[in-house]
């Protein structure tokens, strides 16, 4: 069971920090969300501790990070960017747009 359990922490590792890379945020900043410390949040992404329940709905609440994804790899099926833009408000389009332009400058500028 503890071999599980850690195999387990080591997948939520790797996909935290996939997540936290492409959003574009150091570890530094991710651990402040968090309310942990730098060390704590290094051993979260390499597995050698696990998340808490409460650490996982931070970043859920926060973050708007799918916990399922997180905890189990698995991502919603369905993603319609037009019904998503076509029914939110001005406020959130603009966010959504901004949100993906830094995104897409964060590739650009990896790449270079």
């Amino acid at each position: 069971m503890e071999r599980v359990k850690k195999e387990l922490n080591v997948q939520v590792g790797r996909r935290l920090r996939e997540i936290r890379e492409n959003m574009g945020y150091t570890q530094f900043r991710f651990a402040e969300i968090l309310g942990v410390v730098e060390e704590h949040y290094r051993k979260i992404e390499l597995g050698s501790s696990g998340l808490t329940l409460e650490k996982v709905l931070i970043l859920y609440e926060r973050l708007n990070i799918d916990s399922t994804y997180l905890i189990v790899g698995e991502r919603k099926e369905t993603f319609d960017l037009d019904y998503i833009l076509t029914n939110c408000s001005k406020v959130e389009k603009r966010r959504i747009l901004h949100r993906m332009l830094e995104y897409v400058y964060q590739m650009v500028d990896r790449e270079v």
